[in-house]
């Protein structure tokens, strides 16, 4: 009877983290399209437009991923609060100058070389702020996200067991 119930929480478990899976995927599919919606007509073709935004975009979830799976669990969780900051700006500023390395190559092959002498500097910095922001927006939402599925769990079982749902100030009043 215990191995079964053990399997059944492993199986919860699975479901639960292919889940997590899928809607982090798709949120960053999203932010890929919003992306590329919005700076295509600033891109000579849309091919570096797919470029940019796809080397972009990979490199703000991975190193969303790198901070969530990693640095998180490993440093700021076991209270190494520089070690954590150390790993997770080497991470950034490594993954923003890989985009921008596939961004630059992919501009002179088609274009030739860069005519502003510090174009290369004033993408890398643009680029490496979209980074922090990126991964601070993934930081909190995977911070919001066992939150919001608590609540709503709180919510689906009082529905079904025929109460109707109380409000969270209310509840919080009692």
């Amino acid at each position: 009877m215990k191995s079964r119930s053990c399997e059944r929480a492993r199986e919860d478990y699975d479901l639960r983290q292919k889940w997590s899976i899928f809607f982090s995927l798709l949120g960053w599919l999203l932010v890929w399209t919003f992306w590329l919606s919005c700076t295509n007509q600033f891109h000579p073709t849309f091919a570096l437009a797919l470029i940019v935004t796809s080397s972009l975009v990979v490199a703000f979830a991975a190193a969303s991923y790198c901070n969530h799976l990693i640095f998180v669990p490993r440093f700021l969780a076991m209270n190494k609060p520089w070690q954590y900051i150390f790993w997770l700006a080497t991470t950034m500023a490594i993954l923003t100058a890989i985009a921008l390395a596939i961004i630059r190559v992919s501009y002179f092959q088609m274009f030739g070389p860069d005519t502003d002498p510090f174009g290369m500097v004033k993408h890398f910095a643009i680029d490496l702020f979209g980074m922090i922001v990126h991964v601070a927006l993934a930081a909190l939402m995977a911070w919001l996200a066992p939150l919001l599925v608590r609540l709503l769990g709180q919510r689906v079982v009082r529905a079904e067991q025929g109460g109707e749902p109380e409000p969270p100030i209310v509840r919080d009043l009692k």
